[in-house]
């Protein structure tokens, strides 16, 4: 049994890592700017949490001691992405170098270091901090989340709609599918410094996923087809955001999870 720092531990991702490792036995410490009370985190039964900050560093000492092994989760949006990952990352990993943390495995994204888009490269300065860090590093980047795509499709429900962006395709990936590969590279799975690729087991248009969405789901609201400019769509049209090679075994498909979720 280790002990597993989760950073980001109140997230989507932070949350399911933080089950797996409870489940496999480990001991784990949650590290959040907010600590959640019992009744709004469903996991802090099993986990201890600790209030630390990134970019300021605050509780950062606290959060590391006594840890075998972090597993970064972290996510911020807008203008605090290139704070959060970059500096805060340089905060974590010389902080938890100081106090002798061994391993640390970072939640990152498939395109990363291929993307114009400024979050993209916020997450590929992150990246690099922690490969030229004294510690012995894995990097798992992840196509998009199940629960991402979703909420894609459903930006358009002021319309009435749901958006589906075109010459995109997807390989949506169940988070918890995510979080077992996160805690087998945490266990010690793939080679020191190494970058690891993961996504769902099928690559599906846009529209496709949102017809599956839609029959799901029961709405009423119609596709509208968009095209997304910028960065962020010129990436995703020319299929950066997929890893046919890196399907994971028996990962749940997006249909399979709007089943499991209406």
């Amino acid at each position: 049994m280790s002990r597993v720092l989760v950073v980001g531990g109140t997230g989507l991702a932070g949350r399911a890592v933080t089950a797996e490792a409870i489940e496999r036995g480990h001991e784990v410490v949650v590290a959040a700017r907010r600590v959640p009370d019992d009744d709004a985190d469903p996991y802090v039964n099993g986990a201890a949490y600790v209030t630390a900050d990134l970019v300021t560093g605050a509780g950062l000492e606290e959060a590391v001691d006594g840890v075998d092994v972090i597993v970064d989760t972290s996510n911020a949006a807008g203008k605090q992405a290139a704070h959060v990952f970059a500096t805060g990352a340089q905060n974590l990993v010389h902080t938890a170098a100081r106090f002798g943390v061994h391993r640390a495995v970072l939640l990152s994204i498939v395109g990363a270091d291929q993307s114009a888009y400024g979050y993209y490269r916020a997450k590929a300065a992150q990246e690099r901090a922690y490969l030229d860090s004294a510690l012995d590093t894995r990097v798992v980047r992840a196509t998009q989340f199940h629960d991402f795509v979703t909420a894609i499709f459903d930006r358009g429900r002021p319309l009435g709609a749901l958006l589906a962006p075109t010459g995109t395709r997807f390989q949506p990936i169940a988070v918890g599918d995510v979080a077992r590969v996160l805690v087998d590279a945490a266990e010690g799975a793939g080679e020191p410094r190494s970058v690891i690729h993961v996504g769902g087991p099928r690559v599906e248009s846009a529209r496709s996923l949102a017809e599956q969405w839609k029959a799901g789901s029961g709405t009423r609201r119609y596709i509208l087809p968009i095209r997304l400019g910028g960065a962020l769509g010129a990436t995703w049209r020319a299929g950066r955001n997929l890893v046919p090679e890196g399907a994971v075994d028996g990962g749940l498909g997006y249909g399979a999870w709007v089943a499991s979720r209406t």
